[in-house]
């Protein structure tokens, strides 16, 4: 009788339309629960057109039927679906498939059926096939906690396509999908060479990395000066020592002394005891005397049993305090040491998105700890973007109420879409925001650790969030039939007809610059933050974001009418934020692109009556004429902030692989080490390759006659280096650890250390000495610093083994010396730890994986193929030194740019 009943449903659903007699709720959790999504990327190099196109499929793992309408599929994704067709209202239909494809706003598409589509039987799989804009070539391209709805009833995520194992991802297993194109145009030549790395091509990247047994660093980041002999020790495990310390420096003093179980007094005994003294330290720094309130000196004498500690203020108290911590080993064992130390640049910074999706405030406190400990000392809190609104603002309630929430709802006036995978009801990280109380205990924890807190609410692009929370004040106000009310903070004219479409795929997220409303509300938001920070941590610099204005915006607002230059519309709000933030005493911040007319342009610094205006240099792709933004930011008098996406974007991938998440826009990977070569004064030395992995040439990165490569005409006008975590595909508080540490690391290094090599303009000697220092630090991480992230908690990278098999012999190696390498013959059941070299006796598959420093987690698992007998040997060991050639060509090729 059941085989009848399915038969019946089939020919009527194929004869009929698609609709049914009202969808139940429990029809829409069943479907929930069985109705099973694979996502595959079928092709990237589809007919050399900047299209992929993927597949859908849909299997029915039930025992029922799946019907033919009434429900919808949304979920996310970041490149748009069917370009040629979409966005536009009416959507798209794929006749072939009877199915609906419909953009809403950002990532979310939406699918349902149309007349005509049959319903899904019981084990059957039904099959979709689409094309999107660019390319796809990771599965964390693909976001999880697709979701289905259905009139009047309660959305439900699809179990399928739940958690971060992304297990419904195809797999990208040949190089059309793991390959990103095959064509030219005016930003990309030639063909991706990018190919996931093997054991061997990572073994041949790793051979300089010789093990030293210990850390090649006895501080991170490297003190300017320092002298250490550890045939002398100290031993702080005793319970007798005190720490002596003025009021001025009370704050580092109990700090320290809470670390290691002292007493703080204010006088000094004969012997052992740490002794904070107020001073005027001088560093030498680049041919100067430098003094400071983050210069420190550090004596560390056994004879005696002293510990000085010499400052001007309580800044350099603390980083003596972290260097004396770092010096210390596991028993409180410190060596007789004389340092002087001090930063090479005041600005040592780490942006934070919590817009896209939140970091509850547990995570930020946890964060600047860890600055602290490697000298950072600002925390740049990207507060605000389309996909969320994180800071309560008293008053303007629906900045929160709705602006923070995602949800299903279509309309957006009770949340925003669930955009980035939050599913359909609210929840984190999708979902949230800080407190004013939140907020301010962030600053006072910030404030103990001399981190300056520089807050970022994103306009005038980049404002859908807050654009639809006004939106929904206004609507909830009108109808309380408060219009004059109602209109006060409008950020958006009615029915401006203007169309544009965002990096990100909003048609309705810039903020409009010719509204007065707009001010208003600026004004509103601005004085409240500073408030917030008052009697705290007083406000020095606000950022108000300004990137990626899409072309289009305001080009037929009636209110912008009276001009018909529509650059000028920028510079208005530019200057308004200017004269906003001058009048109440503040410096302002913005990306690049924020303080540049279209191109690479600034405005003329003399409009803007702040202080300081800071320019964070972010979007410089190499061969896209945008190298030398940074540079001509600071000539023309801006404070730049080097920010280069190629180096210290810690959102991307560590490797060019599938199974490494991460978004790949800027460079296809960015690790440690190449975090670690950046030289901020030495700019375009640090082109290596395009994003296509081609060799750059200096005329494809600085033009004909160098034009978009201009000097340095003023140093002094770098003012730090930031790294940044953008946060679209940081779910979870892991994730957010493995994107940034270790690079956080190699950051605070180069923010923190000149190194002697940077200032080198012998290219062969710069390099070998980059590389021999790449080779100490590589060590300290390995050998020491690794242990004391998993010692906080720190769920860090750790990277997969390299490895190479030389006559049946298995030899491996490990980005940072002094991780365990485990191998398995049996597919996994089994691990060895490997040392030396490993005889390989049968033909078989070596499985590969390495330990964190404390061994509890362990990287990816890697394969590699193992040959009986010499010739294949000679094979494999042909292929390593090719890989060896091509590293080197790479390494000469950055030589001669």
């Amino acid at each position: 009788m059941k085989t009848l009943n399915y038969i019946l449903i089939y020919l009527v659903g194929a004869l009929m339309t698609s609709t049914v007699i009202g969808m139940r709720q429990e029809t829409l959790d069943y479907m929930a629960t069985f109705m099973n999504i694979r996502y595959e990327v079928i092709d990237n190099i589809r007919d050399s057109l900047k299209l992929f196109e993927a597949e859908l499929s849909f299997t029915n793992q039930g025992e029922d039927p799946i019907p033919a309408s009434e429900w919808e599929l949304y979920w996310c994704q970041m490149n748009l679906v069917e370009p040629e067709f979409l966005p536009r209202d009416e959507g798209v239909v794929l006749d072939k498939y009877k199915v609906k494809l419909s953009h809403l706003q950002g990532c979310m598409f939406k699918l349902e059926p149309v007349r005509g589509f049959r319903v899904i039987r019981p084990g059957e799989t039904r099959k979709i096939r689409f094309v999107s804009e660019n390319f796809s070539v990771a599965k964390s391209d693909v976001i999880p906690n697709w979701y289905l709805s259905s009139n009047g009833l309660e959305s439900r995520v699809l179990v399928s396509t739940t958690g971060e194992s992304l297990d419904f991802v195809g797999e990208f297993d040949t190089p059309n999908k793991w390959k990103r194109y095959d064509w030219k145009d005016e930003k990309s030549e030639g063909h991706d060479l990018y190919d996931p790395f093997t054991p061997r091509t990572r073994y041949a990247m790793n051979a300089d990395v010789e093990d030293k047994g210990r850390p090649g660093k006895l501080v991170i980041p490297t003190p300017v000066q320092i002298a250490v002999d550890t045939s002398m020790t100290l031993n702080l495990e005793t319970r007798d020592w005190q720490v002596v310390a003025p009021p001025v420096f009370l704050n580092e003093a109990e700090f320290l002394a809470d670390k290691l179980g002292f007493d703080v007094t204010d006088q000094k005994p004969y012997s052992r005891f740490i002794w904070f003294h107020q001073a005027d330290v001088k560093v030498r720094m680049k041919g100067e005397d430098v003094s400071n309130d983050e210069v420190y000196s550090l004596e560390i004498d056994p004879v005696k049993s002293v510990i000085e500690i010499k400052a001007r203020a309580g800044p350099g108290a603390l980083y003596a305090v972290k260097t004396l911590l770092s010096l210390m080993d596991d028993r409180k064992l410190v060596p007789r040491a004389s340092i002087v130390d001090g930063p090479r640049y005041p600005y040592r910074g780490v942006m934070l998105d919590v817009g896209r999706n939140f970091h509850p405030k547990d995570r930020v406190i946890r964060l600047l700890d860890t600055m602290a400990d490697y000298k950072l000392n600002k925390l740049h809190l990207h507060l605000s973007d389309d996909e969320g609104w994180r800071l309560e603002i008293p008053g303007l309630e629906e900045l929160t109420e709705v602006g923070s929430q995602r949800c299903h709802d279509p309309e957006e006036t009770e949340c925003l879409l669930p955009f980035l995978g939050s599913g359909p009801v609210p929840s984190r990280p999708g979902s949230g925001y800080y407190t004013t109380e939140d907020y301010q205990d962030i600053l006072r924890h910030a404030k103990s650790l001399h981190i300056e807190v520089i807050p970022e609410l994103d306009m005038p692009g980049h404002g859908h969030a807050t654009i639809k929370a006004m939106e929904a004040r206004k609507k909830k106000l009108l109808s309380e039939n408060k219009v004059a009310e109602a209109e006060r903070y409008i950020l958006v004219e009615e029915n401006d007809p203007s169309v544009y479409k965002s990096i990100q795929l909003y048609t309705d997220n810039a903020i409009n610059p010719c509204l007065q409303s707009t001010y208003t509300f600026i004004t509103k938001v601005v004085q409240t933050v500073h408030d917030l920070h008052k009697n705290i941590m007083p406000l020095n610099i606000y950022h108000f974001g300004g990137d990626e204005v899409a072309k289009g915006a305001w080009e037929n607002s009636t209110a912008c009418s009276f001009t018909k230059d529509k650059k000028d519309i920028k510079q208005l709000f530019v200057r308004h934020m200017s004269n906003l933030t001058a009048d109440m005493g503040l410096d302002l911040a913005a990306w690049e692109d924020g303080v540049m007319e279209a191109g690479s342009k600034p405005y003329p610094r003399n409009i803007l009556q702040n202080r300081n205006v800071y320019a964070y240099a972010w979007d410089n792709i190499w061969e896209w004429g945008q190298a030398g933004r940074a540079y001509t930011l600071a000539n023309a008098g801006y404070k730049v902030v080097m920010a280069q996406a190629t180096h210290l974007y810690f959102d991307h991938p560590y490797e060019p692989d599938p199974l490494e998440r991460g978004l790949y826009w800027a460079p296809r990977y960015t690790d440690a080490r190449k975090t670690f070569s950046f030289m901020a004064e030495n700019l375009y030395m640090n082109a290596d390759v395009a994003r296509s992995g081609e060799p750059l040439t200096h005329k494809a990165m600085c033009g004909l006659k160098g034009e978009f490569c201009p000097p340095l005409k003023k140093p002094k006008n770098i003012v730090g280096m930031q790294g940044h975590l953008w946060s679209e595909l940081i779910r979870n508080r892991d994730l957010a650890d493995y994107m940034l540490f270790p690079r956080f690391l190699a950051l605070s290094e180069r923010a923190w250390h000149e190194a002697a090599w940077e200032r080198v303009k012998d290219n062969t000697s710069r390099n070998e000495q980059r590389d021999a220092d790449w080779v100490d630090f590589a060590n300290t991480l390995g050998h020491r610093e690794l242990r004391r992230l998993d010692e906080k908690g720190l769920k860090y990278s750790v990277p997969p083994a390299g490895a190479i098999i030389v006559n049946n012999k298995l030899r491996t190696n490990v980005a940072y010396p002094g991780l365990t390498v485990e191998y398995s013959v049996d597919n996994g059941d089994t691990w060895c730890q490997h040392s030396g070299e490993v005889d390989l006796v049968h033909p078989t598959t070596v499985f590969l994986r390495t330990r964190s420093a404390n061994g509890d987690r362990t990287s990816r698992v890697v394969s590699l193929a193992t040959y009986e007998g010499n010739p294949a040997s000679k094979s494999v060991s042909l292929i390593y030194s090719l890989s060896l050639l091509f590293t080197s060509l790479l390494s000469l090729t950055h030589t001669l740019i």
